[in-house]
């Protein structure tokens, strides 16, 4: 067992050294050989330059002929860039040429130029490289679906979404034309309701004016790609002013004269605006706002009036500041006869409405009351034109609780003269038949 072992380590070591020996004798003949050779090798291929085969993914597919496809008003339906995927293309190229070949060295396209109805057509692509020859080629046809080219006009609408910062007003959007002209296939156009542009305001302290993106749209809202559009999908320029704001309260009382000069007991009861609390939205740059506490209004004449009176007055507007909305306003000043009261004490209570033969007693034979009217209503009553009394009609025997009833000059009292008992208002009346 032991003479095996070292026959094989005898064995290891001689071939060892006779690897060694080749490595290192002779070694500058050794390597100007193999320099030779690469210099041969070399040779043989820049004389022989044989051919090899390549394969090229990722060609792009163009289009050609459009233009005649539109003189007779015909397009392409649908989304193009889904339309013509990249094909794979197979070359033989010679060797020399072959690490350098890609897909820009190759065109791929379609030819519409002799197709002249609506409907599917399948057509031949045709790919050519300009290093080589085009061996095959994958997918080697592709199907288009040819539609009436047609022009559509839908609105434009920008929405605004976001807050504005505090203290900032937004006017409303303006846009260049609120409509745009789409150009493409006649089934894809006519799903197209509308354009749908978004400005949004969030933490914006400055006016827009920018060119819009605008996204496609059919009834619903959803949204259509514009890829199917013939030509690309047309921009439109929005303005929108955002400028520095605040509320601020019109002085209605400043712009009325002649409160001192109206009839003898007449009196201005109230006066304001249709207005929400009296206030307006004003807008400009800060500085002006700023100094801005209240508006003023056109003076309003009320000397000698007996009657209220609407009117509407300019509002009048500091330099670096406008109104949002109307400059005018409609004031309202309410007018009226001053009122008084007229009190009466130990008027006498009638009954009436008793039966034939039915006798009646009061617990209290006389009532206090104050009339409260106008001024100059007041002045014309006097203690005779006034007339208490209970009305017992319909009551039997008996004591009963009968409410005080006022006539005036035999008749009920007027809408606006009002009518209060100081004395109690109702009284116990006791018949007997």
């Amino acid at each position: 067992m032991k003479n095996n072992n070292a026959e094989k380590n005898r064995f290891w070591e001689a071939l060892r050294g006779r690897l060694k020996t080749f490595f290192t004798k002779n070694l500058a003949i050794k390597i100007l050989s193999l320099v030779f050779a690469m210099l041969l090798w070399g040779y043989v291929l820049m004389t022989q330059n044989p051919q090899r085969e390549k394969t090229i993914s990722n060609v792009k597919v163009s289009i050609e002929g459009e233009a005649d496809l539109t003189t007779r008003k015909l397009t392409i339906r649908g989304d193009r860039s889904a339309l013509l995927d990249d094909i794979s293309v197979r070359v033989k190229t010679q060797l020399t040429s072959y690490a350098d070949l890609s897909a820009d060295d190759i065109t791929a396209s379609i030819n519409l130029s002799e197709i002249s109805s609506k409907g599917t057509h399948t057509l031949k692509i045709n790919v050519r490289s300009s290093t080589g020859q085009v061996v095959s080629y994958s997918p080697s046809q592709i199907e288009v679906e040819i539609d009436t080219l047609i022009t559509h006009t839908v609105p434009v609408e920008i929405r605004k979404e976001g807050e504005l910062p505090d203290g900032y007003w937004a006017g409303d959007v303006q846009l260049g034309s609120s409509v745009i002209t789409l150009e493409g296939a006649a089934t894809d156009l006519m799903q197209i309701a509308k354009a749908v542009g978004t400005i949004d305001l969030t933490d914006r302290t400055e006016s827009v004016n920018q060119s819009m993106v605008l996204t496609l749209c059919d009834e619903d809202g959803n949204e259509i790609d514009s890829s199917i559009l013939f030509g690309g999908l047309p921009t439109i320029v929005a303005k929108l002013e955002i400028l520095p704001s605040k509320l601020v309260p019109i002085d209605v009382d400043a712009a009325i004269i002649g409160r001192d000069a109206l009839p003898e007991n007449f009196e201005i009861v109230s006066d304001g605006t249709s207005l929400e609390n009296n206030l307006v939205r004003i807008v400009g740059d800060a500085e002006s706002i700023e100094k801005v506490t209240s508006l003023s209004l056109e003076t309003l004449d009320v000397t000698g009036l007996t009657e209220s009176v609407q009117q509407e007055l300019a509002i009048l507007v500091p330099e670096g500041v406008r109104i949002v909305g109307d400059s005018t306003v409609n004031v309202q000043v309410t007018i009226r006869e001053k009122t008084g009261t007229l009190s009466f004490e130990e008027l006498p209570i009638e009954i009436v409405g008793l039966a034939r033969g039915q006798e009646a007693s009061l617990n209290e034979e006389l009532a206090e009351l104050t009339f409260t009217g106008r001024v100059s209503q007041l002045a014309g009553i006097t203690r005779g034109d006034v007339t208490v009394y209970a009305d017992v009609t319909g009551l039997t025997a008996g004591t009963h609780a009968v409410k005080l009833a006022v006539q005036m000059n035999g008749e009920d009292l007027p809408s606006d003269l009002q009518c209060t008992f100081t004395s109690a208002d109702t009284v116990q009346v006791t018949i007997k038949e």
